[in-house]
């Protein structure tokens, strides 16, 4: 009780206390700390239950491994999962699940698929447990795969599930899909949950669909901050600041108290709109009204917001003002603010900076020869690209993708790869065509020269498919 209630002193004093422990007593206080995410006090206490002469169970196991996959200590996990396997213990639903799930998040889905392949019984937990992880790992394919097997051995999928494979849709932009889940779920009758019409919001966003994004979020029986902040992003995602900022500001008029996602959406909308005094006043609200303090995402939005409005140098000194270090994302927006206001001075600091994070980043080397280009300092932009030539960096490839009858068609610069590449690409030149008569000039100015290599229509671009059944 006072472990869930997050009074850990009381329960240890109770612990304490304690003339006789068994497995039980010490699997409650292992659990208290799990679930308070104290990872480094719950593997001693661990530690001192087999010390004890106390012989862990599967419970205890399960809890410990948890707490690795909470906190991605690899190394811990596959420490305690040596113990599992020399004591001889076979692996059950919560020792399974605990496992795959923190070798998922982890990022190690190899060693997470060969547990889950060996185990016996395999029940909706322990799917759930390997497609989140394969989906939090961004290999939405491979988690898509493991949702088909699932159904197709007859295991009936629950709310987690549902979510998971929603999110995995609007990370896609698969629609079609989309609807189907949609659809299993109202057979099921599992859309009064809150955070499936969340993610059905979300997920319609993502596709493009705002209209059906707008109709689940009307039709979501109970709305919590959850999908008032789902709402809000896709609003915001797509570049539609004042309907985003008129519903966080209908949000507030009816108590729902935002969260650090709805700040990110609403200073991201302030950006977008270029309104910088509501922008400020909605960061200085986090922290004076509802007691958030800002994270690295927020002063990101800030930096964009203040470089977009001109205010480069201002962006700058929030930056160094930071009460952490900044990290790349904030490096690289500055950077980019200065591209669009010119400002050489301020761009050639955020590029150092952001070449100390990442010498091999190439995205700084661009955005910095697009600044010198723009203000026509041809020397440095030959330097630069010198320097990329050495070092062999090259600017990531453009990627597209396009779901048409179930089939996800999938687009990068610089190959032929399509089955139908010449169709498509004769369509290509009639468009290119048509541009041309309607007096379109592709600006090349800024562009290194390989990219202006690839500003041939018919350079033909890679292509994979992959079925979504």
């Amino acid at each position: 009780m006072y472990g869930k209630c997050g009074a850990l002193m009381e329960a240890c004093l109770i612990f304490d206390e304690m003339e006789r422990r068994d497995v039980v007593s010490w699997n409650a206080i292992i659990v208290a700390h799990e679930q308070n995410k104290e990872i480094g006090k719950t593997l001693s206490l661990f530690v001192s239950m087999q010390r004890s002469a106390m012989e862990p169970d599967d419970f205890t196991y399960g809890s410990v491994v948890k707490a690795c996959a909470g906190q991605q200590a690899l190394n811990n996990g596959m420490e305690i999962h040596g113990r599992i396997i020399k004591s001889g213990m076979g692996l059950d639903c919560f020792v399974g699940s605990a496992l795959v799930d923190m070798y998922s998040k982890c990022g190690m889905l190899t060693e997470a698929e060969k547990i889950h392949d060996r185990l016996e019984e395999q029940t909706i937990v322990f799917w759930n447990s390997i497609i989140s992880g394969f989906s939090s790992q961004k290999q939405s394919e491979n988690a898509q795969i493991y949702f088909s097997q699932m159904l197709e051995k007859g295991v009936i999928p629950d709310n987690f599930t549902y979510a998971t494979v929603l999110d995995i849709c609007a990370n896609m932009a698969t629609v079609e899909l989309g609807k189907q889940i949609h659809a299993q779920i109202l057979k099921l009758q599992l859309h009064s949950d809150v955070y499936i019409a969340s993610t059905l919001v979300d997920m319609y966003s993502k596709c493009g669909n705002m209209r059906d994004s707008r109709l689940m979020f009307e039709k979501a029986p109970k709305r919590d901050f959850v999908t008032w902040s789902a709402m809000i992003c896709a609003y915001a995602y797509h570049g539609l600041g004042e309907e985003a900022i008129k519903l966080f500001e209908e949000m507030q008029l009816l108590n729902v108290k935002p969260n650090h996602t709805v700040f990110i959406s609403v200073l991201r909308a302030c950006a977008h709109m270029g309104y910088v005094d509501r922008g400020l006043h909605y960061f200085q609200k986090m922290l004076s009204h509802y007691g958030l303090d800002p994270h690295m995402e927020h002063y990101s939005c800030m930096i964009d917001l203040l470089g977009r409005s001109g205010q480069v140098n201002e962006a700058l000194k929030l930056i160094e003002s930071l009460p952490f270090e900044a990290d790349d994302v904030i490096w690289r927006t500055l950077l980019s603010n200065c591209k669009m206001q010119g400002n050489i001075e301020v761009a050639e600091k955020a590029a150092n900076y952001l070449l100390q994070l990442d010498p091999q980043d190439s995205s700084a080397y661009v955005l910095l020869s697009n600044v010198y280009a723009n203000a026509g300092m041809w020397s440095e932009v030959a330097k630069i690209r010198s320097v990329m030539k050495n070092c062999k960096l090259k600017k990531e490839p453009g990627c597209s993708w396009i779901e048409i009858r179930d089939e996800v068609h999938t687009f990068l610069v610089g190959d032929k790869a399509h089955p139908r590449s010449q169709v498509i690409y004769e369509q290509i030149h009639l468009l290119v065509d048509k541009m041309k008569w309607a007096g379109y000039v592709p600006d090349i100015d800024f562009l290194l020269d390989e990219e202006v290599e690839e500003q041939d229509p018919y350079a033909g671009p890679k292509a994979t498919i992959c079925s979504m059944r």
